[in-house]
């Protein structure tokens, strides 16, 4: 029996994984769920309510994924330019359509509309309208310089940048309390993002390791859960850095079980769900709230009202996404229109 696993596993999950983290944010934002009115089953009610408390723990699931993610594509083409390039066209369409509907439809004046398009209100103001965006283009701006690091130095690379980032975090908590405040959901999240790149090398090499890091991981994710249902922190980054533990430990886990039990239907769906993830993100929380405001939507029965409104999103997801290969080919076209005369 091979005692060893191949980490090219969780590439291979990529998908699947995507889709789970997907629904976990979903299920995050369905905020005014009350398992404990409609389930008689209080052992039900007390996970079905755990799992949706946590379901946050999908955007680190993402940042570690993405982490390994630019890994392989910075590893298969180095050219800076080409990179940012590809980053630009993944996010910012989509993200400035669906951005500048929300601001329209919410009346912000112009200046307000201004920072929140160039994601610099979360910074100022701490409006977390977008934040995830707001980190994540800092990071892919940021990526070159990570990746060097960490393929040049390995382990110790990544110990230099988690030592720097959460120094740097604890020190801004520490000497603007106020400020981090605002700030924190996005700081608390980098190691994560580091953390994949790291793993991603391993991935991109086909690393294998013992099968006793499956252990390992369920006994970290275990022990987690635990933690979470069992103390109360006062300080929340202790929480954060939690999050982003048990984010990779369910990252291996589902990646074990994705290569030896193989759900054609189920992950079918992930798959499909994983494939719209950054459209679903963007979109679901903001039409949950919005829908809420109009009577024809407001059907008081939540499990109901939330389906409803998923539904809606994966289609606003696949309108959007084709819109904006749209408007990237005739980019495209132009620009080498403008190579050709």
């Amino acid at each position: 029996m091979n005692r060893r696993w191949n980490l090219y596993c969780i590439s291979e999950s990529r998908e699947v994984l995507m889709g789970i983290a997907t629904l976990m944010v979903v299920f995050f934002h369905c905020f005014d769920i009350d398992f404990y009115s409609v389930i008689s089953n209080s052992f039900i009610a007390n996970n079905l309510t755990y799992i949706k408390e946590t379901g946050n723990i999908g955007v680190d699931i993402f940042l570690f994924l993405s982490g390994i993610g630019l890994y392989f594509s910075f590893s298969k083409d180095s050219n800076i330019n080409r990179f940012y390039k590809k980053r630009i066209v993944r996010v910012v369409p989509s993200f400035i359509i669906v951005a500048s509907i929300y601001y329209l439809i919410k009346g912000v004046d112009v200046l307000s509309f201004i920072e929140g398009i160039s994601l610099i209100s979360f910074y100022i103001n701490g409006l977390r309208d977008f934040w995830f965006f707001s980190l994540i283009i800092i990071l892919y701006f940021l990526y070159p310089i990570f990746h060097k690091i960490i393929d040049e130095k390995g382990l110790k690379g990544l110990l230099y940048l988690l030592l720097i980032t959460i120094s740097s975090t604890l020190l801004i908590m520490i000497l603007f309390p106020t400020y981090y405040d605002k700030i924190e959901i996005a700081l608390t999240r980098i190691p994560v993002f580091l953390v994949g790149i790291y793993i991603g090398k391993k991935v991109f090499l086909k690393k294998e390791i013992p099968r006793l890091i499956i252990l390992l991981s369920l006994i970290i994710f275990i022990t987690c859960s635990n933690i979470l249902t069992s103390y109360n922190f006062n300080n929340y980054i202790c929480v954060r850095y939690i999050y982003c533990i048990y984010g990779i430990t369910i990252v291996f886990l589902i990646s074990y079980l994705h290569s030896i039990i193989k759900l054609i239907r189920i992950n079918s769906i992930l798959k499909y769900i994983g494939i719209y993830s950054m459209e679903i993100y963007l979109i679901f929380e903001k039409i949950c709230l919005g829908m809420k405001k109009i009577k024809y939507f407001n059907i008081g029965n939540s499990f109901l009202y939330y389906s409803l409104m998923f539904i809606i999103t994966i289609i606003l997801s696949i309108i959007l996404k084709k819109l904006c290969n749209l408007i990237i080919l005739k980019l495209d076209k132009k620009q080498l229109r403008k190579l050709y005369n």
